[in-house]
């Protein structure tokens, strides 16, 4: 059965496309007191304002909003029976119900593209504002390794790390970093509502981080990342990772029924790309 995402965000753009309305038929009705009362009762304002009133009205009857995140309002307005359509999970630009898995996998892929977009613009910025010694020294990316999988990560990076060797020797020499596209690696637990990645993966941004098979927790229409370790070797740290999975305490992440994120790229680059103390 498809997820239906969103149902609170529809209500809450209905509730305000009904007061709009509302605010329409105020203004026809207050509209003597700028005309003045001959032409209020004229037939040529009782026919415009019928007018009015009867497209607010058929607007009302007929019309909807529903959420969608891929344009800039972040929703569409759409006929009566697209709205039942969408409440019972379609995507209506598709006429298909996504599978949730599917669907799980749209939402989580287009936040890691977000996320290396933005993480991009702001290094950009920064090398720009305050000087070339801000850019990062590696290609911000995301980066799979060779000869490391979900089994036996934390024993290799140990044996690597016991020997003194520094985290970027480790990712960047030792286990052959290569640039990836990480979505072809999601991997979307629908048992345990988790998702993450079939193998790991090391995304850099000035440091160096680990994603590993646990690294969304999925709710009905929404995901949120889960419990990061601080410290790849610590395994209090790890521990915490695999066992942390209430999103009530994180920060989620919204999607519509065709798999677009709630995701103002934009506003949180402008809130972001300054340095702190810079």
């Amino acid at each position: 059965m498809a997820c239906l995402p969103c149902r609170g965000d529809a209500a809450s753009e209905r509730f305000k496309f009904n007061r709009k309305i509302a605010e329409i038929c105020a203004e026809i009705l207050n509209f003597k007191r700028s005309v003045g009362m001959k032409f209020y009762k004229s037939v040529k304002f009782k026919a415009i304002a019928g007018v009015l009133l009867l497209t607010a009205i058929l607007c009302a009857a007929f019309i909807r909003i529903i959420p969608d995140y891929s344009t800039s309002r972040g929703f569409a307005v759409v006929s009566l029976s697209d709205y039942n359509k969408y409440n019972q999970g379609y995507c209506l630009k598709e006429n298909r119900i996504l599978p949730k898995e599917e669907l799980y996998k749209r939402a989580i892929g287009q936040y890691l593209d977000y996320e290396l977009k933005l993480d991009q613009m702001i290094n950009d910025y920064r090398t720009y504002a305050y000087g070339s010694s801000w850019r990062s020294i590696y290609e911000i990316a995301y980066y799979e390794l060779e000869n490391i999988n979900l089994s036996n990560w934390f024993e290799v990076l140990k044996k690597h790390h016991d020997n003194n060797e520094t985290f970027e020797e480790i990712f960047m020499n030792k286990l052959k970093a290569k640039k990836t596209d990480p979505k072809k690696y999601i991997k979307i637990n629908l048992n345990d509502m988790s998702a993450g990645f079939d193998r790991p993966i090391m995304f850099f941004d000035q440091e160096f981080f680990l994603k590993l098979d646990m690294d969304f927790i999925l709710s009905d229409g929404s995901f949120a990342n889960n419990y990061f370790p601080g410290y790849f070797l610590d395994e209090e740290d790890v521990g915490k990772y695999y066992k942390h999975k209430d999103p009530a305490y994180l920060h989620n992440i919204k999607f519509d029924s065709c798999g677009n994120i709630d995701y103002d790229l934009k506003k949180i680059y402008l809130e972001s790309r300054e340095a702190k103390g810079g």
